[in-house]
Formats: structure tokens, sequence, C-alpha cells
């Protein structure tokens, strides 16, 4: 009887080893493959694929080795299929390409993204011929150039050893360099390009149009450790923090920036609030669309927020402005106001109508000449 245990419990166990080894075959799968590259990690001196195994997934860079791909352009999306070897653990450990099922163009125009190069490790070199650092090699492999300071940027990034993050655009295997989103040095990077921070902020008693191409809210603030740092446009909402008109504040929030601008904050604590009624202010509105509405029973309206425009007798040069968009080009104007009352439904009083420009001329003939006027395209 034990005798028939004991080969009872050894036929068991090969079956199982059987079914391990066989679940770890090499197996065929589909994967789906983006129309850009990175480096493979912060010192390679490869560019790695962004993959993923589901339409449903993000992309991810992944650093297996990948044969047959070579063929494969920027600016296409993949749709393929692979040969994935695996490991004594059942995790994919290399891919080979098989066939490819589908391929996608992607629009360059909205297809942009953001490279990031630690220039010390050597995988972005100056390619010029004369060292003029005019063009630029990735990996040994993708060429592109530049203009202007861009091309100043990239060589003081070479020669201090920076890291460095570039917009680019791709479109039938060619790169086009847009711009230098962020650089610094490896120990202020993640403060300054790429990573989670808390910050010291004032949040300013108004606020003002985003200048983006959908009309919207703009809180306005800066760092409030730094007293020459400037006033600048915030263009989404503060986690956990509702600003009221009329009210400064000087706030803690936890910031997360990425290629150099800030992706997210949320609040952490108000260290002070400053009354701020009373103080005159100037802040940009757009015209175009339906969110500027014309005056109606003394009060103008931008998106939810009303001012009074008839104490000072404004309502009719406002009108006309909304009236010369619609006659002619879009148009942006500029507006005196005081907060008289701060609340949830605050009581905000139009002084003047300071500038009103088509978008073309705003930039020279408004916000240059204002300090004070605070615009994405200032």
């Amino acid at each position: 009887m034990k005798k028939l245990v004991v080969i009872l419990f050894a036929t068991l166990l090969v079956a199982c080893d059987l079914e391990l080894g066989s679940s770890f075959d090499p197996t065929t799968r589909t994967l789906y493959v983006d129309h850009y590259r990175e480096a493979c990690s912060g010192t390679a001196t490869d560019l790695c694929f962004r993959i993923r195994k589901s339409e449903e997934d993000a992309f991810a860079l992944t650093t297996l080795p990948m044969t047959g791909f070579d063929s494969l352009e920027w600016g296409k999306r993949y749709t393929i299929q692979v040969e994935a070897q695996r490991s004594d653990s059942g995790k994919d450990s290399a891919y080979t390409l098989e066939s490819i099922d589908s391929t996608e163009i992607m629009d360059p125009a909205s297809n942009d993204f953001v490279l990031t190069f630690n220039m010390s490790s050597g995988i972005l070199l100056d390619n010029s011929s004369d060292n003029s650092g005019s063009s630029w090699i990735i990996a040994a492999d993708k060429n592109f150039t530049c203009t202007g300071t861009d091309c100043t940027f990239l060589t003081k990034a070479y020669t201090d050893s920076e890291t460095i993050q570039l917009n680019i655009s791709a479109e039938s295997n060619q790169l086009t360099l847009l711009g230098i989103k962020c650089q610094s040095s490896e120990n202020t990077f993640s403060s300054e390009c790429e990573g989670v921070n808390d910050k010291s902020w004032d949040v300013a008693h108004f606020q003002s149009d985003c200048g983006l191409i959908i009309p919207s809210w703009c809180l306005i603030y800066k760092e409030s450790t730094d007293a020459s740092t400037e006033w600048n446009l915030l263009d989404l909402d503060i986690t956990d923090f509702t600003a009221l008109w009329g009210q400064q504040y000087d706030i803690d929030v936890q910031t997360t920036i990425k290629a150099g601008d800030i992706a997210s904050a949320k609040f952490i604590e108000q260290n002070s609030i400053d009354d701020k009624t009373n103080e005159s202010f100037k802040f940009v509105l757009q015209t175009s669309g339906t969110a500027l509405e014309k005056s109606s029973n003394d009060v103008i309206k931008y998106l939810t927020i009303e001012f009074d425009c008839a104490r000072n007798n404004q309502c009719s040069d406002i009108d006309n402005a909304i009236d010369d968009a619609i006659d002619s080009d879009e148009r942006i104007i500029v507006l005196q106001a005081f907060v008289e009352t701060s609340a949830e439904i605050p009581v905000i009083i139009i002084e003047d109508l300071i500038c009103n420009e088509t978008v073309g001329d705003f930039k020279t003939e408004c916000a240059d000449t204002n300090d004070d006027v605070y615009w994405t395209k200032k």
C-alpha cells in the first residue's frame, strides 16, 4: 500500500512539472508599439520601444530585447504579432517580431512628445560637421536639426553635462525639434523639470482668462519664498482649494512637474490670507464664442462670473468691443476692476476698459506694455 502511495505521489509531481514547463514555453502574442522611443534609462546610450499588451493600457517603456523591430518607423503606431520568450517565472523576457497586423500614421501636429536625455551619458551628440551645434544625433541613430536659442541650450546642456528635455514630433521616420522644454543639473532636475515637490505659493485676489483656445479662468500665483519671482497664470485647479475673489492667499502646495510644466497641484495648508477688497487689478477676457455676454441689467457675464459695468459707465464700451469681434477678427480685452464684496458670489466693479485688440496685436499692443497684465502668450 505504501509503495502505491509513493508511486501515485511521484506521478503527480512529474505531471505538475510537465505542466509548469509547458506553460513557460515561447508563445505568440499581440503587442501594440508606440510611435516613438525613449532612452532605456537615465544613463543608457540606447533607445527602447514603448509598448502595451492591450488597447486599454497605457504605453510603457520596455527594456526587453526586441529582435526584428528595426524596420518600425518613428511616427507610426503598430499592432504586431511577436514570439515572446519567457523566463523560469513565466514573465516575458524577449520578443521576436513575427508579423505586422496594422499600421497607424500619427498626425505630428497633435502627437508630439518629450524625450529626456542625460547628456553625460553620451546618448545625444553634436553631429554638425563644423561643431556648430546645429545638428544632433540620438543613440547614433536618429538625427534632428535646431535653430537659434535651441542650439545654444543644447550646446550648454552638452558642455555642462545637464539633463535636457526636448519637445519633438515625428513624421515619415524623421524627427523635428519643436523646442526645449526644460534643462537642469542632475541635482535640480526633480524640482525644475520632472518630480513631486512641496512649494509655498502666493495666490492673487483675482483671476484672468488662461489665454487658451477655449475660454477659461486661471488663478494667478507666484512662489512666495522668492520675492523676485513673477506672477504667472495657473491653467489647472489646485486640488482641495477654493480661492475667493478679493482675497490673497499664502498657501503650501504639493506640485507634480512634468517636462518643466506644472501637471498638478494639491493644497496642503493655508499660511495666511490678506483682504484685498477695493484694490484695483487688471484682467483679461476673450471675446470669442459665448464666454463673454453683452451687458444685461447693468452687468456683463464671463463664464460664470458677473461684473458690474454700469457704475462707471463701462457697459457700452464693452458691448462695442464684443461687436468689434463679431464684425472683424477675434479680440482680447483687458479690464480694470476691484472687488467690492468678497464671497462665493462676489461683487466686482468694472472701472475701465484698458485694451481692446485683435489676437494678433494683443501681445505687442497690450500685454508687453502692461506689466500687470498676465497672459500666457506674453
